[in-house]
Order: structure tokens, then sequence, then C-alpha cells
């Protein structure tokens, strides 16, 4: 797919009332989402966290002894964007490396067509590395983070 056609796709798909749309053509995977109408994408996203933040107080992960060995799981991007660590400059990250994180905690936002995405945790863990810097762009399918799974 060249680049005009993928921008006229992207013009029919922000015109048109579908939430998601993924596309695979010739070994290349394109995936657009949207936010509905009427949110803002950091209002969502500093929402999510306030929740998140209590949910995560509330459920306290349980610690496993050091003398297990427990596996690294990859969690990867799931579209192509920006790669932010935190809501909003101001705010700190959502983690950091040593944390630990329970499902559905949010790891960090992907910024794609101005569209903030949440990515967040699949599984309970601590965070074992943070591979993508700050602002940096990312690739479908990138490794984002290892977390030590429980």
């Amino acid at each position: 797919m060249d680049l005009k056609q993928l921008q006229k796709v992207i013009e029919i798909f922000e015109s048109s009332s579908l939430a998601e749309l993924e596309i695979e053509e010739a070994g290349m995977r394109f995936r657009l989402a949207k936010q509905p109408k009427g949110s803002s994408a950091r209002a969502m996203a500093k929402s999510e966290v306030v929740s998140q933040s209590k949910e995560v107080q509330e459920a306290k992960p349980r610690k496993k002894p050091l003398k297990e060995k427990r596996p690294l799981i990859s969690v990867r991007s799931p579209l192509v964007g920006t790669f932010y660590s935190a809501p909003s400059p101001e705010e700190k990250p959502y983690v950091e490396v040593g944390d630990e994180v329970v499902v559905g905690q949010g790891l960090c936002v992907i910024e794609a067509m101005k569209v903030m995405n949440e990515i967040t945790s699949e599984v309970e863990g601590r965070i074992k590395e943070i591979l993508v810097k700050n602002g940096h762009p990312v690739e479908y399918d990138q490794e984002l983070f290892l977390i030590e799974g429980e």
C-alpha cells in the first residue's frame, strides 16, 4: 500500500463511524483506532490513571521469593506512534524499573494520529526493563517493556 492509498484510508476512517480498523496487506499491518466523541485523550488518560492507582493500592501484588526464577514477559506495541512514559510532561512516569504491576495497570501512552492510546499490563509482575525512551517513535509489535512474571 503506498502513502496516497494509506492517506485515503485514514480520511475515510476518520469520517466513518468505525471505532477501529485493522488492515493487513503484503506483510504490513495497519491499525487505526478512535477515541469516543466528546472525550479528550489527556482527560481520559488522567482519569484512568487516578482510578487505576486506587485499584493498585487496594490490590497489593504478592511478593514471591527471589530464589525462584520468573519468566520474562515482553510487552509489545499494538500500533505505530510516539511512546510517552507519563500521561503528561508534568507528571511522573506510569512505571519505573523495579515497580510491581498488576493486570490492567497503565504502563505508558502511545500517541498515534493525535490520539493517546494507553497501554496496560496483561500480567502481574515486576518491571525488569523499559526498552524505549520517552518521546521516541515506536513501531508495530516493537518491545516496550520486559516484565518479570509472577
